[in-house]
């Protein structure tokens, strides 16, 4: 999945399943390093080591996060707690799909997304 988005494709984590199925544990973890931490902490610690690896002085790298929760037919934005109830899904002709109104904050390193 991070290969992907280093040949240029968009990448999405998705979980879905029945409450108390261990979606959450499985993205987030327990705690954000070790053992047990989830798939989302692991892949962006990966993203920037796999930047700052990067020695082509002509690469430019922006990176930015949104995070979301779909539940009962209704879209959050985790990142803005005064979003609007229900955010609207949308598809670009060219871009593909999109929420409407999400949030999407610049990051430069691991930290800014772990704090």
């Amino acid at each position: 999945m991070l290969q992907h988005s280093f040949d240029g494709y968009n990448v999405c984590i998705f979980a879905y399943g029945q409450t108390g199925a261990g979606k959450s544990y499985t993205m987030m973890g327990k705690g954000h390093d070790g053992d047990q931490a989830g798939i989302i902490p692991r892949l962006c610690k990966d993203l920037f080591v796999k930047i700052n690896q990067d020695k082509d002085e002509d690469s430019q790298y922006s990176v930015e996060v949104s995070y979301m929760e779909i539940y009962c037919e209704r879209v959050r934005d985790l990142l803005n707690p005064n979003a609007k109830g229900n955010l609207r899904v949308r598809e670009h002709p060219l871009l593909g799909p999109y929420v409407e109104d999400l949030s999407k904050l610049a990051v430069s390193t691991y930290n800014d997304i772990n704090d």
